[in-house]
């Protein structure tokens, strides 16, 4: 059998009721042969009812929604054109001439853009740091031709390495148990905000850790 079934029973007034059947679905073989998935599913060998993506390392419930929706996930695509079909010497050198500078600059912009998120770095402090780029290092080209002001430095921080963060987050909780804090807070500008935390177990880490979720405004429906 691919799938089990559990059944539970709710007591009331008139007896027993028997609640509705919960299915799991087990790992199936044939889903090593479809196209899209044969290159980096594997089966759980810990679980039956649970398979792995080789390329993200992650633990994937045995879904083919969760797997499709896995497949589709930027941090998926991301990962998995290292997999991608052998291609000749001529289209590789080809590939390489269309835009390579353009892509490293953009690399390259995402790589300052996360530097500055993680140490907390005033924004206004990447305004200096594009002048000084193209004098420290004048024989690159990617250096003169970075455009990353503070104003689009938040820009790719909350629409690209966030948007990116969260899905990868929500990728995670999928196959863990996880606990939420919240904590109110009000700022300069007396706006109540409410920051959500989640805290799970990483497997990766091996470790329990906390990540930030969301900052929701709270508003007073009194005053308004």
């Amino acid at each position: 059998m691919s799938s089990s079934s559990e059944e539970s029973y709710v007591r009331s007034d008139a007896g027993p009721i028997r609640a509705k059947k919960k299915y799991r679905q087990q790992f199936r073989d044939e889903w090593l042969q479809i196209q899209d998935y044969r290159k980096w599913l594997t089966r759980d060998k810990k679980s039956a009812y649970k398979c792995i993506c080789t390329v993200c390392e992650s633990s994937l419930i045995s879904d083919l929604g969760a797997i499709k929706r896995h497949s589709e996930s930027a941090k998926h695509k991301l990962r998995l054109p290292g997999l991608s079909h052998v291609r000749t010497i001529d289209n590789i050198f080809k590939s390489q001439q269309r835009g390579s500078d353009d892509d490293q600059r953009k690399i390259t912009e995402l790589k300052l853009s996360a530097f500055m998120a993680e140490h907390k770095i005033s924004h206004i402090v990447m305004d200096h740091l594009v002048d000084l780029l193209p004098k420290a290092f004048p024989d690159s080209k990617i250096a003169s031709n970075i455009k990353l002001i503070h104003t689009k430095l938040q820009a790719v921080i909350n629409n690209v390495i966030g948007a990116s963060e969260g899905e990868c987050l929500v990728e995670d909780l999928k196959c863990v148990k996880f606990s939420i804090m919240v904590d109110e807070s009000t700022d300069v500008a007396s706006v109540k905000t409410m920051c959500v935390v989640v805290k799970y177990y990483d497997s990766n880490l091996g470790r329990i850790i906390s990540r930030f979720w969301d900052l929701i405004q709270i508003f007073d429906d009194k005053k308004a």
